[in-house]
């Protein structure tokens, strides 16, 4: 399985903090409402959007020009003209930053929500990261490397900078 990022993965993970955003301006608009309701409604709507962006563009910077191919036996990681392989018994965990509310049956309710990652860390120490700008499903990705250790962290804001 060869993954990077695409447009595709990226609208998929920002179409909610797009739709709210285009929602809240075009409402305005449409209803010309007074500019003083636009503030609070833009005040409210800050908190939530603001993460959610940077999320995308951490996410965006720490895998641009990455492509990564999985299979059961190893990982090989390009960047910039670098080609790193690891075979499956290199990697000693696979942990994965995820909302609860991504799991089956979960609703986000906030944007940053939507935003998950895996950390593989190598024997070496090396780290590998696949974010869901890569994929949409960093589970189904992780899963073929059967045999390694896993651990799943529920966290409402995943940042790859937190261990």
């Amino acid at each position: 399985m060869i993954i990077k990022q695409n447009l595709g993965n990226h609208l998929f993970v920002f179409r909610f903090t797009l739709e709210t955003t285009v929602i809240l301006i075009l409402g305005w608009k449409y209803f010309d409402i007074d500019n003083d309701y636009f503030k609070v409604a833009a005040l409210f709507i800050m908190p939530f959007i603001l993460p959610a962006l940077f999320l995308h563009f951490e996410y965006a910077i720490r895998n641009a020009g990455e492509l990564i191919e999985i299979n059961s036996e190893k990982i090989t990681v390009k960047k910039n003209n670098e080609k790193k392989e690891y075979n499956r018994t290199d990697i000693t965990q696979i942990i994965v930053y995820k909302s609860a509310s991504l799991d089956r049956g979960g609703i986000p309710f906030s944007q940053m929500e939507y935003y998950h990652f895996a950390r593989l860390i190598a024997s070496s120490g090396e780290e590998i990261i696949i974010t869901c700008l890569m994929c949409q499903d960093v589970n189904k990705v992780v899963s073929v490397l059967n045999g390694v250790p896993y651990v799943r962290k529920k966290s409402f804001f995943c940042t790859t900078f937190w261990k």
